[in-house]
């Protein structure tokens, strides 16, 4: 004996809306612009840990430390390269990402960079102009989360979409 048929559409109509409940859905996913393996280093126990490659405090070639797979990435016409992700001097208090040029207003309040698990919002970052310290773009947010050890392989990205909580 079947059950009625009012008490399959019911129990479909229930089934379906507990899949919605726990399915991901496109809305909240995040849309890749930029990805890349970082393997963190420093220069000496003093200096912050993570990549810094051409950057203005890392400019000279002793100064430069770390690996990142693919520094480049572009936006419509606009081509950028990463010249360093790091974490605070000593490897605490602070999260950097630094850019050859300055990020849209657009693209500042759309973007979010995660860092393994953490996702930092570049509408929430501090930005130094172009001649504050001589970064030409540099993004910063306090550093609250775990800092990799060194030699650690580190995925990065930036992204479109919501932020979640880190």
């Amino acid at each position: 004996m079947s059950a009625p048929r009012s008490g399959r559409f019911a129990l479909a109509g229930f089934l379906l809306a507990a899949a919605l409940l726990v399915a991901p859905t496109r809305a909240h996913a995040q849309t890749p612009v930029w990805s890349a393996t970082l393997t963190v280093a420093r220069t000496n126990a003093a200096d912050a840990v993570g990549y810094c490659q051409g950057a203005a405090n890392c400019s000279g070639e002793t100064a430069h430390y770390g690996e990142l797979s693919e520094p480049g990435f572009s936006i419509g016409e606009m081509a950028y390269t990463v010249t360093s992700i790091r974490w605070g001097a000593g490897g605490e208090g602070y999260i950097h990402l630094t850019l050859d040029q300055a990020l849209s207003d657009e693209d500042v309040a759309s973007l979010v960079l995660q860092l393994d698990d953490t996702s930092l919002s570049l509408a929430e970052a501090r930005v130094n102009e172009p001649a504050e310290h001589d970064f030409t773009a540099n993004y910063s947010w306090d550093g609250s989360g775990p800092v990799p050890d060194e030699a650690a392989s580190v995925s990065v990205s930036l992204g479109r979409g919501p932020a979640p909580i880190r």
